[in-house]
């Protein structure tokens, strides 16, 4: 296999590390290398980080409905609802909740949303992690984490621009979101059924298009937008 799917006990210790501490990590270093919004950004990191918990626990209710269905395409819709769907949904819906859509409209609103996703899903690490202790691998540890941490920086970018667009047309934005989160779970799946080498093509795709996004996006100072709240500039 070109990339075992259970690792060697030494490395157990590395690999949930990485797992548990690669969102948080990451949101630092974005807040510190290229966000604008000062301390608002950590506040809202914490703000994420408290609804998670309440997220996470919803989503331990539903776990049980994506157990993995192993040599079987349904793992692909196993791999979609408990890495991306739920997580992502109902981080979403705290956001709404918490914080409401009309903010990424706003400037600053990207990178508030980012920060508030990254510590929601922070929370939903360390429930992936602790659901999978007893059964480790470095699918679960490393190539899925790594993708949900691309796809904490492109997300916001196409809710944003779905909440600029409004309704309908948010829905080509809503489409590309479901689209990417599967083309993830095909990817995962892959290792599961002796096509690692494909696997591993789609997941470094999908990690850097998603990175690419949010990257360009982060670097890409906010302005008035007539679909959005922000007001135009005055002299």
């Amino acid at each position: 296999m070109l990339l075992s799917v259970r690792p060697c006990r030494d490395s157990l210790w590395h690999m949930y590390a990485f797992s548990l501490l690669s969102m948080p990590l990451a949101f630092l270093a974005l807040a510190a290398w290229t966000f604008r919004s000062g301390s608002s950004v950590y506040r809202m990191f914490a703000r994420g980080a408290l609804m998670g918990i309440i997220a996470a626990a919803l989503a331990l209710l539903v776990r049980p409905l994506f157990s993995p269905v192993w040599g079987s395409g349904l793992l692909i819709l196993c791999f979609f609802g408990e890495f991306w769907l739920v997580p992502f949904g109902l981080t979403s819906a705290a956001y709404a909740l918490a914080v409401g859509f009309p903010r990424l409209a706003r400037s600053g609103g990207y990178e508030n949303a980012v920060a508030f996703i990254a510590g929601s899903l922070s929370l939903f690490a360390v429930s992936h992690a602790i659901m999978s202790w007893g059964n480790p691998s470095r699918i679960y540890a490393f190539v899925i984490p790594v993708m949900m941490l691309a796809s904490a920086i492109a997300f916001p970018v196409l809710l944003e621009e779905a909440v600029k667009d409004g309704w309908p047309y948010a829905m080509k934005h809503i489409v590309i979101i479901f689209l990417g989160f599967i083309f993830a779970s095909i990817a995962a799946s892959l290792f599961f059924m002796r096509l690692e080498w494909l696997g591993i093509v789609m997941t470094v795709f999908y990690t850097a298009a998603c990175v690419v996004l949010g990257i360009r996006r982060l670097l890409r100072k906010d302005k008035w937008d007539q679909r959005g709240s922000n007001p135009p500039p005055t002299a």
